[in-house]
């Protein structure tokens, strides 16, 4: 069923990756049945027949990887070349019987998929840090679940290596299934935000004609947003807008704000407005936001007794944790500790 909700072509490529992996999957799970597996087990063709099948998947899995953490780079060509080699020493195997083929495609397997973690773990916080720049929030909306998928992989490896090969297959199958229904239900739920995070990765390269742009210092609510000394008009048009729309609209407190909506609203192009904020204030839009963020939460526990829960929630943030998480690092305090300084 989700290999054929994902595999329409007019879904991203990320569901339809999932979608070919899926099926696979799916046929993992037949030729593993027990009653289906009888069919190769006393036989060596199908035996090995089976072996190839599960190995050539590998580079299927590492390219669902490839295109969560970096959306756009899976291509066709690059598909094919990291499936050929798997292709070709499995062909090897199954027609010249010797186990030394079946060696080269286990090594091959275990380095593929060491280097494909390795390369995901490296990548995750570049796409953390894309993401940073579009929205003002990363709950719910982050990769940090995909560590836990990974590790829950190479656990069921460990323990199938450890029993035997019936046990070991419905071990694989029942826990792959609740991961891979994991990753489907994430996948489907950051369709959008993929799609803006491979926008924002593409704009990185489009450079944005701009003269005399110089720094300074981030504002807060008390104090102006526009610079001492900006030397063209357009930056300080756009410090000025910025400003009406923090200090003024307090764009800040909806939650879900991206930078795609403030540079809609202020009428500029999304590019110039990452760039102003990561060149001209030194911050990603969701620190800038989100310093205003707590700009606000500290005055309204100065002046009043709400809970943090409702500070935190009227200050913009999704969650208790995020605020705090976000104060300690802004004020090296925790949201308690900085009201009960107040009270003294």
């Amino acid at each position: 069923m989700m290999a054929w909700i994902f595999s329409r072509r007019s879904l991203p490529l990320s569901k339809r990756l999932i979608g070919a992996l899926m099926l696979l999957v799916c046929l993992q799970y037949i030729k593993d049945l027990p009653l289906v597996s009888s069919f190769y087990v006393d036989n060596c063709f199908h035996d090995r027949l089976s072996t190839c099948f599960d190995i050539v998947t590998v580079p299927v899995y590492a390219m669902v990887l490839f295109e969560f953490c970096r959306p756009g780079f899976v291509t066709l060509r690059r598909g094919l070349l990291a499936e050929l080699p798997f292709l070709i020493f499995s062909l090897l195997y199954i027609v010249f019987v010797n186990s030394f083929f079946f060696y080269v495609l286990i090594a091959m397997s275990i380095a593929y998929g060491t280097w494909c973690a390795v390369w995901t773990l490296r990548e995750l916080p570049v796409y953390h840090r894309r993401l940073k720049e579009e929205y003002s929030h990363n709950e719910e909306i982050n990769l940090h679940w995909l560590r836990g998928v990974m590790l829950l992989f190479y656990v069921i490896l460990g323990i199938s290596g450890t029993v035997s090969r019936l046990f070991s297959d419905l071990i694989y199958m029942i826990t792959s299934l609740v991961s891979w229904s994991v990753v489907c239900y994430f996948i489907n739920r950051l369709d959008v935000v993929i799609k803006a995070v491979a926008c924002r990765g593409d704009s990185e390269s489009v450079e944005v004609q701009t003269s005399g742009v110089q720094t300074f210092s981030l504002p807060s609510e008390t104090e102006s947003s526009v610079p001492s000394a900006v030397t063209t008009s357009a930056d300080v048009q756009i410090a000025q807008c910025i400003q009406k729309a923090f200090e003024e609209d307090k764009v800040y407190l909806n939650p879900k704000l991206r930078l795609s909506d403030l540079a809609d609203s202020i009428g500029t192009n999304r590019t110039y407005m990452s760039q102003y904020f990561n060149q001209t204030c030194e911050q990603s839009f969701y620190e800038y936001v989100n310093d205003y963020r707590i700009g606000h939460s500290m005055q309204l526990m100065s002046d009043t007794d709400l809970t943090l829960e409702v500070v935190a929630e009227m200050s913009g943030f999704n969650s208790l944790s995020t605020f705090r998480r976000a104060f300690i690092q802004k004020n090296g305090c925790s949201p308690q500790q900085y009201r009960s300084e107040m009270a003294l």
